[in-house]
């Protein structure tokens, strides 16, 4: 492109100064010197409108001055003294030698700013500089329609003219003296004035090599780095996610536990993130190979991504470490991440210091954006960063700084992260002190294993000394102890054990030292199971944490087979298999994948581990199920799992913690099966709630009560030594009768009466009293033959033996020998929960709010103090808040009491409840209002300080000299270089040699031509004419062929045109693209020489500089609104969290289900919504009113200047439209942390993103149609509508986002988006309630599919409907049991009067797929509840309990049948039938962050409790429930059996008439159960009003509970009727447990002499008692009857079968010498396993078993010929169990009777005998399905 000056786009001066006329600007000059003054007066001669136009100031200062000043262009135009300045010459020298000037130029003036004086030159040798490759016309048009060269040429022209004055004589003097007006003069002066005068200056580009631009970078370089950040921040949001959900679930813990190293937990996550970043990595490289990164090398681009990936792993590594929840993990986490970025804005100028960036690259994050800047440039360019230029800046930025920074940062992150890990306190196991690596012990990589005891908890010594002083023992009797047999001290000299040593542990607490376990001393044996029982608090989990080494003791020590838990747990774990309370099971693995996975944890090596995986499978009962995913399988399933998990290995000792919770009774059998079965060769630790567990497993038995051992032995030890008895439970037929009392007591004057529920009367009677029992049942059945005899024949008989329907004894359960032990310490336990079950997961609340139990160093206290100091002024500020808002809910209501409509309305009532609610959650919920009101504020904060910080200077001087091309050169003190000149007339020659500033390169003819050469030569002449082109051209051809010529770059080539007429000279600059000031060089280098010719004095020079005038304030003001822009984007970003937080209560009470609870409450769903949506706008108000006052702050004056009232009326809106879209979104999440990062990202992308898109696409020419079309869908998001809103008010001055539009309201600026978020916030809000109220609201994407598919196959589905029906109606009819079938008539009939619930052929379909049919949840259920009744739904987990109650309760709709309450259909009328309900759900619906007080105020207001006679209503449930002192508690503080007992309180609040409670009592201890039961007992039969339908696991609770009990299995009623009616008719044994005396000391020695004497000859085998030194020495035979002692003489195999021989029996003894298992049980199974082990079993351990073994089978004998039929059910060495078969002839009297003449003689130590509990009936009911 060839620019003349002065022609085409280039104005003449003429034009120049008429043009400033016109628009009544100036141009000016300083300082104001005569030679100035008379400069201006000469040009004026040529161009008088000079005159006119210039101004001259003072000097420089005075100049900038002025135009930084606020007068600057306020002037009207007839008088302007504060004119406007187009631009200035400002002289430095004005001669005699040096002519130093400067051209300032406003900056409006030259179009897209000035030449950017930053990329001056290139410094680093020929075509270095890659980016600046091809023809940049820019720099080029600049300068010459500015008008630059203009200037520069009249002002070169005018320095000539006047040196050649001077040197031709006439002297300066007389030069000044001319009169100007003279016309002699003026001719005087023509002929000079030509001569030499540079009249005709062209410039052209340099010839370059083939290339391209790409526009899109450019245009994309900013926003490049944010995008790419953005797609990080899911993965990124997911990885801190996940982490921390490891460690609030505990998972971390117990891969601990089974023996996983810190150290290869975190290499784990590394390594899987690694791999996933890097294919993530992969695909962006391949994605944007063609695209965004055509040129770079692909392996730069994904090695930039990847080490972003790495650094980005580690970020959220050590974010996470700061978190126990994953919630606000997340929530801050995400946040933090993009925070990281922001200092980006700050220092992506180019104007800031490398060392700046650094610093700021210690943020992963904005590294990473700076390294995005780079590749736009070298893209743009199409050169792309290779290996070879990443350290090669561009923009001011180095890649590999960069590169470098984020790897530096990934390893900074991981070893902070690391060491926070160790120090920062979390809840569970060891923390060191802040200055741990320090310590020499650390660095030993000695096997004492991490928890160096000493210095790290309390100090150890110091807690011996004074434990005696602060922990006295409460029983210094000491525990009861069962005594051990000869075997199991055998086993504590062989280290065959576990044996607790003393073991201690003390927590420091806030309220000082805590003891959670006392001196605790026990002994675990091989092949037994020890079950350890203990209320909530009593020590268990701890003492257990510290076995597996999550915890360290305090003091005191456990040997684990010989090893001490304190040192030498590393080879402890390798045999130990753990199944933690909490299954620690991953989802997304199958079964097999997690067996192979701990096997390999401990230790197992490859070869075995498929058959052990196999056979470990096949003994948990999951072979089936064995490529299941766990996400797959049921409760009762993991549990089995965990189970397997746990054993899996070669595990010596197992420890089982509650391994059957959540199962029903008959999985639990099986389990506990399985358990027996593998007992075997291991040690079994197991902790439970459930006493039958204990009692059918434990082989011995140790209850623990506030951290120390109470007891410990057998049950029936236990039973006898805490004399229980037996439970004697008659049913009266009438309340009233007392016959029976008279009878027991009459019988048993020791007699207790336990319970009396309704027509059942319970008694305890003591085991001593045994023998009384024989009379006492003879007389009970008398009178119950008697009572249906008189009842037949007379009514008016004997009223007095009316008495007695049925009755049943029962032993004792462990149960109550518990309640003995532990129950007596109780209310002690409670107060000392708190603090004394640390780890407890079944106490801990797993929330940040736990109270930190480390004893905190000075460091992490002052860091501590200052964000306590901060957190409660937040809170307090925001409890302010929520105290002002709930007094105006006050004031409101008192004003709406007058207009009584509006105050009686239940609507108002409870929207106020539930505002009460969210005020109070956000009262406690410090970490969400931060959330929602601080971060926003804070981020916006630092966002617009970020953009007030950032620099807009005035632009600096460039001089233009060629001194800093080719700094390398040498001898020319740096600089200058070839410059081709082309020689060809005689003035070329004689400018030539006076050019300095570098050498001449003479131009010759060169044979290159250029391609198609005709068709250049042809734009050459039509560009230049005919003369010139050809020259030119030519010219071109020499430059590229002479490429090489010399090392040096050249910036710029002359082609010389012959001297004109008027002598004046021209010539043309070809100038070098790659320098932006190559053209104004060259021309002041030609000029300079012409000079030095023209005055023939070679010292003379010419010195331009291009110094841009400063900013004016309108200038400054566009940077200002451009800044605005920047600040419309950062308010979306901060509020796209607002929303979040939004999302969050809802999908939580959601999830927990109190959102159901409250609907059934009689909440209407339009009261829940508008009450949300009054909560969420008045919280949004918080933010919004900061964001103003920060614009405010900031003088954001587009905002809240004359666009104040647009904005704020945009920002409510957007409040209300953001919280009504976000409702819709809620209903697609189930998981509130999902919800929470998906809400966020959906908002982040369609607010911000979309309007970023927009704005591009409207600046582009060719998208601005398709914007204009595509911005009406965009606006269907509130976001976008808000930023586009913002962003158009902040460029309204600069009409950049729409042209036409001036007013704020105006649609294109505010007005669409104003209309557009009115009409969404109505429209969403109405989606939401039509959301909710469609039949299912769970829209999770599956749900949809599912339902999608369920429509297109539903066809076959109606074509198999009426069959179901009709073969289930026929089945229902043909094995219906006759109680069922009579309850059916009687319901149907309509007999039923004071009946409250109703069931008349209920049904539930749930529809099949594609695979399986559809299931039959509930079929046919009919039966009804009478008010006063407590009726027990049995079934085993999936049966359909809690499907009936869903539909009971509205949750489900019914597919047939119906259902009424108070005669109300549930089908027709759900929401009255509600009002009468109170629920208590299977899982605890409680909002975490309200007290217990609130709930039931919450609830109150509900159910229409009136407001005065709250406090006394809920003040009477804290007393019923014992809640009074946690009354002030939030709920997630509270222990799982006070979180039970507040749900049962709250189905109870309002006193409903209809409660159904979902398994109340899961997860109490006994106590507890018992106090709860107390309280429903009371509540359903006593006060006689309440119907109670009570689901439970518990058969004892059902038995306790319950008048009438139904057993569903399959979705049927299989029996119904009361306990003991359900006992008389399906139960068909009894069961008798049976335990001889012990062995006498004397029989024992007798026999051992006998056989000692037998065996005198036979050689005796060395025992294992006798020491190989003493063999050695002595010799076998040396061991005789005399100097041998009985306990050493050991008995190989064939002494064993001689003596079995002679005593006679030798089937006994084959038995114990074959390698099968024995049937008696454990004693005979551990003889054969020493015998094979040791190769024999001394004497006296032989004897005790012969003589334990005849006694058992003599009471056998006795047993299977007294009672024909009665089967063995087991022994465990102590006791054998017997099922007798219970029939007509039988009866309990005549059982006991003959025990009792027995029992002597047997020597029958103690015996019971049970009727057949509800248990074996249901599970007879469960194994028949």
């Amino acid at each position: 492109m060839l620019v003349e000056i002065g022609k085409g786009i280039s104005p003449n001066f003429q034009q120049v100064l008429e043009l400033l006329l016109a628009e009544g600007e100036y141009i000016a000059f300083a300082p104001d010197t005569q030679q100035t003054r008379q400069m201006i007066s000469l040009i004026s001669i040529k161009f008088p409108l000079l005159q006119l136009v210039s101004k001259i100031y003072e000097d420089e200062f005075e100049l900038e001055t002025y135009m930084r000043s606020d007068l600057y262009g306020n002037c009207d135009f007839k008088n302007c003294s504060n004119p406007k300045i187009k631009g200035a010459v400002v002289f430095h020298h004005q001669g005699p030698q040096l002519f130093d000037y400067s051209i300032r130029l406003n900056h409006t003036w030259a179009f897209s700013g000035f030449p950017d004086v930053n990329t001056i030159m290139d410094t680093y040798g020929p075509y270095a500089d890659d980016l600046f490759l091809g023809v940049s016309m820019i720099p080029t048009m600049q300068y010459s329609i500015s008008g630059f060269l203009t200037l520069q040429q009249v002002l070169d022209s005018f320095i000539i003219f006047a040196a050649q004055q001077t040197e031709t004589g006439i002297g300066s003097e007389n030069t000044e003296l001319i009169p100007l007006h003279s016309t002699s003069v003026t001719s005087s002066l023509e002929l000079p004035w030509t001569q030499f005068s540079p009249s005709n200056i062209r410039i052209a580009p340099f010839p370059t090599r083939e290339y391209t631009d790409d526009e899109f970078q450019s245009i994309i370089k900013s926003v490049m780095g944010l995008l790419y950040l953005l797609g990080f921040l899911y993965p990124i949001s997911r990885l801190i996610s996940y982490t921390v959900f490891e460690k609030e679930q505990k998972i971390r813990e117990g891969l601990y536990m089974m023996g996983l190293k810190d150290g290869i937990f975190h290499l784990s996550w590394f390594i899987t993130y690694v791999i996933q970043f890097a294919i993530s990595s992969g695909i962006i490289t391949i994605c944007t190979m063609d695209n965004l990164f055509k040129y770079s090398d692909k392996t730069v681009v994904f090695v930039y991504f990847f080490v972003f990936g790495l650094s980005a792993i580690m970020l959220s590594f050590f974010i996470s470490t700061f978190f126990t929840r994953a919630k606000t993990a997340v929530a801050v986490g995400t946040l933090s991440f993009l925070g990281a970025f922001f200092p980006y804005y700050t220092v992506n100028d180019e104007a800031v210091s490398m060392l700046l960036k650094v610093i700021a690259s210690f943020l992963s994050p904005t590294a990473f954006a700076l390294g995005s800047i780079n590749f736009a440039d070298y893209e743009r360019a199409h050169v792309g960063l290779r290996w070879s230029n990443i350290w090669r800046g561009s923009s001011g930025v180095n890649f590999l700084v960069c590169l470098l920074m984020m790897l530096f940062d990934t390893l900074l992150y991981c070893t902070i992260g690391l060491y926070l890990d160790k120090v920062l306190p979390s809840e569970n196991g060891v923390r060191y002190p802040w200055n741990f690596i320090f310590h020499k012990c650390f660095w030993k990589k000695k096997s004492t294993i991490k928890h160096h005891v000493s210095s790290y908890e309390v100090k150890v010594n110091d807690i011996i000394s004074k434990r005696k002083s602060i922990f006295p023992r409460k029983d210094m009797s000491g525990p009861a102890l069962e005594a051990i047999s000869l075997e199991m001290k055998q086993q504590e000299i062989d280290g065959r054990c576990i044996q607790i040593k003393d073991l201690h542990k003390v927590y420091a607490t806030k309220k000082g030292k805590c003891c959670a376990v006392n001196s605790l001393q026990l002994t675990l044996y091989e092949n037994q199971i020890l079950a350890l029982l203990g209320h909530n608090g009593a020590g268990k989990s701890t003492t257990i944490s510290m076995l597996v080494g999550l915890l360290p003791p305090t003091s005191g020590d456990a040997l684990v087979f010989g090893k001490s838990i304190l040192t030498d747990m590393n080879d402890i774990r390798k045999e130990l298999g753990v199944c933690p309370q909490h299954d620690i099971l991953f989802p997304e693995l199958t079964v097999r994948e997690h067996l192979e996975m701990f096997a390999i944890l401990k230790g197992m090596k490859e070869d075995g581990l498929e058959s052990a995986v196999t056979e470990m499978v096949d003994e948990v009962g999951l072979a089936d199920k064995l490529n299941t995913f766990v996400r797959a399988l049921s409760g009762g399933m993991k549990r089995k799992l965990s189970l397997g998990i746990a054993l899996i290995g070669n595990s010596k000792v197992v420890i089982l913690d509650e391994p059957t919770s959540g199962m029903d009774p008959y999985s639990m059998r099986l389990t506990w099966q399985l358990i027996k079965k593998i007992k075997k060769g291991r040690i079994i630790l197991l902790t439970t709630h459930s006493m039958d567990e204990a009692d059918e497993l434990g082989d011995r038995i140790a209850i623990m009560a506030d951290g120390s051992l109470k007891c410990c032995g057998s049950s029936l030890f236990l039973k006898h030594q805490y004399g229980v008895g037996y439970t004697l439970t008659l049913v009266k037929s009438s309340p009233t009768a007392s016959v029976a009392a008279d009878i027991v007591y009459r019988h048993v004057t020791s007699a207790t009466c336990v319970s009396e529920v309704g027509t059942e009367i319970s008694f305890k009677l003591p085991l001593a009293s045994s023998s009384a029992f024989e009379t006492m049942f003879r007389e009970i059945e008398s009178c119950i033959g008697r009572s249906v005899s008189n009842s037949e024949t007379s009514v008016c008989g004997d009223k007095s033996y009316l008495g007695i329907e049925s009755y049943g004894i029962s032993v004792t359960t462990l149960e109550e020998v518990f309640l003995r032990v532990a129950g007596c310490d109780f209310d002690e336990a409670e107060s000392t929960k708190q603090g004394n079950n640390f780890i407890s997961p079944e106490s801990i609340p797993s929330h940040e709010q736990v109270p930190k139990r480390i004893s905190y160093t000075k460091l992490l206290g002052s860091y501590k103090k200052i964000i306590e100091v901060i957190s409660s002024i937040v809170t307090r500020i925001c409890g302010l808040f929520v105290t002002i808002f709930l007094s105006f809910i006050h004031f409101l209501n008192m004003q709406c009491c007058s207009c009584c409509m509006i105050s009686r309305s239940m609507f108002w009532q409870h929207s106020r409840a539930l505002l009460i609610k969210r005020a109070a959650s956000a009262r406690r919920d410090r970490k969400t209002i931060v959330f929602q009101l601080l971060i926003p504020v804070i981020f916006l904060f630092f966002g617009l300080l970020f953009l007030k910080l950032k620099p807009h200077p005035d632009q600096q001087s460039v001089t233009f000299t060629t001194s800093y091309f080719n700094p390398l050169l040498s001898g020319w003190g740096g600089g200058g270089g070839p410059i081709p000149f082309d020689l060809s007339w005689p003035i070329a020659k004689e400018v030539a040699k006076y050019v300095e500033g570098g050498w001449i390169q003479k131009f010759k003819q060169t044979s290159y031509k250029f391609p198609d050469s005709d068709r250049a030569l042809a734009d050459a002449v039509e560009a230049a004419g005919p003369a010139l082109g050809p020259v030119l051209l030519s010219m071109s051809e020499f430059l590229m062929s002479s490429f090489n010529e010399s090392y040096q770059s050249r910036y710029g080539a002359v082609v010389m045109d012959e001297q004109y007429d008027d002598r004046s000279l021209g010539y043309t600059v070809l100038h070098n693209c790659s320098c932006q000031h190559a053209a104004p060089t060259f021309i002041n280098l030609m000029n300079s020489a012409i000079l030095r010719l023209a005055s023939n004095n070679k010292n003379m020079t010419i010195q331009t500089r291009n110094h841009p005038l400063p900013m004016t304030k309108s200038q400054q003001l566009q940077h200002h609104d451009l800044d605005a822009f920047s600040a419309a984007i950062i308010v979306n970003i901060a509020l796209s969290f607002i929303p979040a937080s939004f999302a969050v209560p809802l999908v939580k009470e959601r999830e927990v289900k109190a959102k159901h609870q409250q609907l059934i409450s009689g909440v209407s769903v339009i009261a829940y919504w508008v009450s949300t949506y009054i909560w969420d706008f008045i919280s949004f108000l918080f933010p919004t009113t900061f964001a103003i006052i920060l614009f405010y702050v900031f003088g954001l004056d587009q905002f809240i200047g004359r666009g104040f009232l647009p904005t704020v009326i945009m920002f409510l809106e957007y409040g209300l439209a953001i919280a009504a879209s976000t409702y819709c979104l809620t209903f697609f999440f189930s998981d509130h942390t999902m919800a929470q990062n998906v809400v966020l990202l959906i908002h982040f992308f369609t607010g911000l993103i979309l309007m970023v898109i927009s704005f591009i696409m409207g600046l582009i020419k060719t998208t601005t149609s398709a914007n204009s079309l595509l911005k009406n869908f965009f606006r269907l998001s509130p976001g976008f509508c808000f930023a586009d809103g913002l962003a158009s008010l902040a460029l309204l001055r600069q009409g950049m986002k729409d042209k036409s539009s001036d007013g704020v309201f105006d649609w294109n600026v505010t007005g669409a988006s104003i209309c557009y978020l009115g009409i969404e916030a109505i429209f969403y809000f109405l989606l939401t309630l039509g959301l909710e109220l469609l039949p299912t609201c769970n829209l999770t994407p599956i749900r949809l599919m599912k339902r999608w598919r369920r429509k297109n196959f539903q066809g076959d589905a109606s074509v198999l409907e009426p069959f179901l029906k009709s073969s289930s109606e026929a089945a229902v009819h043909l094995d219906e049991d006759v109680d069922v079938r009579t309850e059916r008539h009687r319901v149907l009939s309509g007999s039923t009067e004071n009946t409250i619930i109703l069931l008349h052929n209920l049904r539930k379909v749930y529809p099949g797929g594609k695979h399986h049919h559809a299931k039959v949840a509930v079929d046919s259920l009919t039966f009804s509840v009478q008010a006063g009744e407590c009726f027990g739904f049995l079934g085993t987990n999936g049966a359909g309990k809690t499907t009936t109650l869903s539909m009971l309760t509205g949750e489900e709709s019914p597919t047939e049948g119906t259902a009424f309450i108070f005669g109300k259909d549930i089908s027709s009328n759900p929401k009255a039938a509600r009002h009468h309900i109170g629920y208590c759900p299977q899982f605890d619906a409680l909002l975490e962050y309200l007290t217990v007080q609130e709930h039931l105020e919450l609830y109150a207001r509900i159910k229409g409790v009136s407001d005065y006679r709250i406090n006394d209503v809920v003040m009477e449930k804290l007393v019923e429930f014992d809640l009074l002192k946690y009354a002030s508690k939030p709920s997630y503080t509270l222990s799982g059996g006070n979180k039970r007992k507040l749900s049962v309180a709250i189905a109870m609040i309002g006193d409903p008439p209809i409660v159904i409670l979902d398994e109340p009592s899961t997860g109490m201890d006994p106590i507890a159960k018992r106090f709860m039961w107390e309280v429903i007992s009371r509540l359903s039969t006593r006060q006689g009003k309440t119907a109670v339908i009570l689901t439970t696991h518990s058969m004892n609770e059902a038995q306790a509970l319950c008048t009438r009990i139904g057993i569903m299995v399959g979705g049927r009623l299989r029996c119904i009727g009361s306990p003991q009616h359900l006992k008389t008719r399906f139960g068909n044994h009894l069961e008798l447990e049976v335990k001889p005396t012990e062995v006498s000391p004397a029989n024992l020695e007798n026999l051992c002499h006998i056989i000692q004497e037998r065996v005198f000859d036979i050689p005796s085998h060395p025992g294992s008692l006798l020491d190989d030194l003493e063999v050695s020495i002595g010799g076998i035979d040396s061991i005789t009857s005399e100097k041998a002692s009985v306990a050493e003489i050991s008995l190989s195999k064939e002494m064993i079968i001689v003596v079995g021989r002679w005593l006679r029996n030798e089937e006994r003894i084959k038995i114990l010498i074959s390698s099968r298992p024995i049937p008696d049980g454990l004693f005979g199974e551990q003889l054969s396993e020493q015998l094979v082990r040791d190769g024999g079993i001394p004497l006296p351990i032989f004897s005790e078993w012969w003589l334990t073994k005849e006694k058992f089978s003599a009471i056998d004998s006795f047993i299977v010929s007294s009672f024909p039929g009665a089967t063995f059910q087991g022994c465990n060495g102590l006791s054998v169990k017997y099922q007798l078969p219970y029939r007509e002839g039988h009866s309990l009297a005549d059982v006991f009777g003959h025990l009792e003449r027995n029992r002597n003689q047997l020597g029958i130590a103690e015996y019971s005998i049970s009727q057949s509990t509800l248990e074996t009936i249901f599970n007879h009911f469960a194994s028949n399905s």
